[in-house]
């Protein structure tokens, strides 16, 4: 086992030990479709496009729930606009040097490299406590409508910029954030390019079959089979023709292990780090410059030519 790897094992093992019996799925995987959860979705109206942070209540087939978007950066419609979306337990709008932020520490920190308009959306449930997070995540169908909600934002935010004249849109995440970003292209595809991060399509292989099995809770141990019919999707994934998904990947990720999300991609430009998932996310520069490459039509080789990311400092 590399450093890569014990570093994924060891913040598994001590993310399990925090969580006790609030893991995911614990108490109930009955939920109907991604689907009926995305069509299901009532966003309030977006308000006026100003900078900062705008809440937008969203009604869900499990209730009211609280989904946001921050402006950070608008030059302007004639500039390129990148939407993120952030990871598990991230506080996207924390801009403090202690936050868990991958918005801050991969775009925020690194716009003078990127000459774009800057959004981030936060997932419903994520202003809570990581407790009270957890409780809500005992029911796979709060994650499918935070995962839905996640989507239906983003396909809104991408309306109201058309809407406003842009003309290039980069939709991008990184894990959860990231499995958003696939979500969107596979239901919505409505933005120009796409750049997960550190995810695929197969998220309940990702519950049920890799170490990140930790963190599954007894209803999702007992039934598995569950997990993976409402949270993989790549079948439907793969049924987007279109050539503009990018993603990133880490060969040594025992989150989202590659051998996993490869499939999704077939023969769709996947560029890899020598990387597990922590040591990945912890490398700010290197994901900010997978997607500045993205943006300026520098993609890396297709998967028959893997091509690992040049060296280059960490952040």
């Amino acid at each position: 086992m590399n450093r890569h790897e014990l570093a994924d094992t060891t913040s598994l093992h001590l993310a399990a030990l925090e969580a006790g019996r609030n893991r995911f799925f614990e108490k109930s995987v009955e939920s109907l479709p991604f689907r009926a959860h995305l069509e299901a979705v009532q966003l309030d109206p977006l308000p006026g496009p100003s900078l900062g942070a705008h809440e937008v209540p969203a009604n869900t087939l499990v209730g009211r729930v609280d989904p946001a978007y921050l402006i950070y950066r608008w030059k302007g419609a004639q500039h390129p606009t990148i939407i993120y979306n952030h990871g598990n337990l991230e506080r996207p709008f924390d801009m403090s040097s202690k936050s868990k932020n991958t918005f801050r520490t991969v775009l925020a920190t690194g716009t003078r490299e990127i000459d774009a308009n800057l959004i981030v959306v936060r997932a419903p449930f994520h202003r809570m406590a990581t407790k009270e997070y957890l409780q809500r995540m005992g029911r796979i169908d709060n994650f499918l409508a935070m995962m839905a909600v996640s989507t239906a934002l983003v396909e809104q935010i991408v309306f109201e910029c058309r809407q406003g004249g842009c003309r290039r849109i980069l939709v991008a995440g990184i894990s959860l954030g990231g499995t958003v970003t696939n979500l969107h292209r596979t239901y919505c595809n409505s933005a120009d390019l796409y750049v997960p991060l550190l995810a695929g399509a197969s998220q309940g292989d990702t519950f049920t079959l890799s170490a990140y099995r930790r963190l599954l809770g007894k209803a999702g141990r007992q039934n598995p089979e569950a997990v993976q019919d409402l949270l993989n999707f790549t079948s439907e994934f793969l049924r987007i023709g279109d050539c503009n998904v990018f993603p990133l990947l880490a060969r040594y990720d025992q989150y989202v292990p590659l051998a996993f999300q490869e499939e999704c991609y077939m023969d769709r430009p996947v560029r890899i780090m020598e990387r597990g998932h922590i040591t990945a996310a912890l490398a700010a520069g290197l994901l900010r410059q997978h997607i500045v490459d993205v943006l300026n039509g520098q993609t890396p080789g297709m998967q028959d030519q893997l091509s690992p990311l040049p060296p280059a400092q960490t952040d």
